[in-house]
């Protein structure tokens, strides 16, 4: 009987010499695993606008030092094939299990390649590593991470010389110069060891200016030093930063702001890739809040905020009228954080008439209104850090002035020197807009219910069905078909009379892959595969009177979830 294309592939892997010990042992491991093996062999990591992420292990479909030299070596070779001369690469890196020995593999395979290396002295988020790219003068960024994943998960993120993650042209073309199997195999080989590339300082270290320069941005985009120090101390701050790569930077920029009440949820300060204390690394997650809810209590807290591994996705609680603490939505972060912008820069006649914002196609459609209300130009992108980060780039080089962007999975986009989402920031600003409320006897939930007397409720709501491997995927591209195939109606819904009223259906690309129905002016729906976990995302937006659109929510939701769970149940 031949054997199939995943057994070949792990013979061949368990039979190379130089194979790392570690995973050779555990390729050993499951030898008499066939289902395993097939798991692991039968595909490779797909290269995408993000990079590639997946559980760690050995694999050509797992994260591991010949994956991570593999795609380091695409991207090298990428770049040396550029009309332009090649500059410099930033690395940088999160708290998960093997991140700096990842971080150092990418940056001897990239000086192997005749690439200079500005490697991080130690780990730092996201948004920092988005801002060194441009204040380096760099040609692109590498950050090894895998977000909110879970604990197995890592990744690698690849930016270009703009600070944003690559564009769909750009990993196509990194994808195709990635080595396939069982040349991966030799990557590292031809690579110096760290020890060689820092003494020829192809590797150099970067750090404390790197962090006095991101930190200055910070304040510059900040309206602190506009408060009182008595109001800024008088805010109580409890932070998670869910053992990543925040706590420095947010404890840093909050301290050197004036804000000298910050509580910092101790189990969750150091850098842990376990993640002990916590389900999933996710802000947007319930139960993520548990131990600083416990902080919040005790010390009185006015706000709750939290930062993901690589601090690029922010959440927040806050106080209700129980005693307690409610978390609020991305979407609603979103809107206030947008509102309080564009209101301060109003008051202080700084809204220039080529300033614009950005948000994401499937996020609140209330910004529409408050972008209408400031006179700001309103631009709605597919989903995904690297579209907001593009249109930023192309307006900008325009002269257009940008202010703010958010996208419903808890992003928040403050300055054109971070092409990226920053949580960092976003803690910056909200402890601003908690302090600014409690000057006023307010708190951060009575700014909410103003949006919503000023615009209308909002009663927005996502769902995320999970489906594990191979047929999972399958049901996902199923599902899509089917209501693409419908041409705009929806299917078991369209004897809905509401559903009768919609007025346009829009598919946006296909490589995009997202359906959105647009009900009227602002009720909407979408539905989309997630671009990093084994999901299918549908959204819904409903707005006006507060009855009225939590009951079209309650009842199209309903509806629509059936009718999404009986096609996915189909063969």
């Amino acid at each position: 009987m031949e054997e199939s294309k995943a057994v070949q592939r792990y013979t061949t892997w368990i039979n190379t010499k130089n194979t790392d010990p570690t995973l050779r042992r555990e390729l050993l491991n499951i030898i008499s695993s066939p289902e395993e093996i097939e798991s692991r062999f039968d595909e490779d990591l797909d290269f995408g606008t993000a990079g590639i992420r997946a559980v760690m292990g050995a694999g050509t479909s797992r994260i591991n030092i010949y994956t991570i030299a593999a795609a380091a070596k695409g991207f090298a070779k990428t770049l040396n094939e550029a009309e332009e001369e090649t500059g410099s690469v930033v690395i940088s890196y999160d708290s998960r299990h093997h991140s700096k020995e990842f971080a150092e593999t990418a940056a001897r395979v990239l000086a192997g390649s005749g690439i200079s290396v500005l490697l991080s002295d130690s780990l730092r988020p996201v948004p920092m590593l988005s801002f060194a790219v441009r204040y380096y003068q760099a040609a692109g960024g590498v950050m090894i991470t895998a977000s909110h994943n879970p604990k197995e998960y890592n990744g690698m993120k690849v930016y270009g010389k703009s600070g944003g993650q690559l564009t769909p042209a750009e990993a196509a073309e990194v994808r195709a110069n990635i080595p396939a199997f069982p040349e991966l195999m030799n990557v590292l080989d031809e690579a110096p060891s760290m020890e060689e590339a820092l003494e020829s300082e192809k590797i150099r270290y970067i750090g404390a200016k790197w962090d006095d320069a991101y930190n200055d941005m910070l304040k510059d985009i900040s309206e602190s030093h506009l408060l009182a120090d008595e109001v800024k101390e008088r805010i109580r701050i409890v932070y998670s930063p869910m053992n990543g790569s925040g706590a420095e930077p947010v404890r840093r920029i909050l301290n050197g702001l004036g804000y000298r009440r910050v509580f910092l949820v101790s189990e969750q300060e150091k850098p842990d890739g376990d993640f002990p204390t916590l389900r999933v690394p996710n802000p947007e997650y319930e139960d993520s809040f548990e131990l600083a809810k416990k902080y919040a209590r005790a010390v009185l807290a006015d706000v709750i905020i939290a930062t993901d591994p690589d601090s690029d996705r922010l959440g927040v609680a806050v106080p209700d009228n129980n005693g307690d603490y409610k978390m609020l939505t991305g979407n609603q972060v979103g809107i206030m954080l947008m509102e309080y912008i564009l209101s301060a820069k109003s008051s202080h006649g700084e809204l220039k008439d080529n300033s614009f914002c950005v948000t994401s196609i499937v996020s609140s459609r209330l910004s529409r209104l408050i972008c209408r209300r400031y006179g700001v130009e309103l631009v709605e992108t597919l989903t995904g850090s690297k579209y907001a980060s593009e249109c930023i780039r192309s307006k900008t080089e325009e002269g257009a002035h940008f202010l703010f962007g958010f996208e419903e999975g808890n992003g928040y986009l403050f300055n054109s020197g971070v092409r990226e989402k920053d949580a960092v920031a976003a803690c910056v600003a909200i402890a601003e807009m908690a302090a600014v409320s409690k000057s006023y006897g307010m708190k951060l939930t009575d700014q909410l219910t103003s949006i919503y007397r000023l615009y209308g409720y909002a009663a927005e709501k996502s769902f995320s069905i999970t489906l594990e491997g191979a047929e999972g995927r399958r049901a996902i591209e199923r599902c899509m078909n089917y209501y693409r195939m419908l041409k705009g109606k929806l299917g078991a819904l369209g004897a809905d009379l509401y559903y009768k009223d919609v007025k346009k259906f829009i598919d946006k690309m296909p490589e995009a892959n997202v359906l959105v129905y647009e009900l009227n002016d602002l009720d909407w729906i979408a539905i989309r595969p997630s671009g990093t976990e084994p999901k299918l995302k549908i959204y819904f937006g409903f707005y006006g009177e507060k009855f009225a659109a939590e009951n079209r929510l309650s009842r199209i939701s309903q509806l629509l979830l059936k009718d999404i769970n009986t096609v996915l149940s189909e063969e």
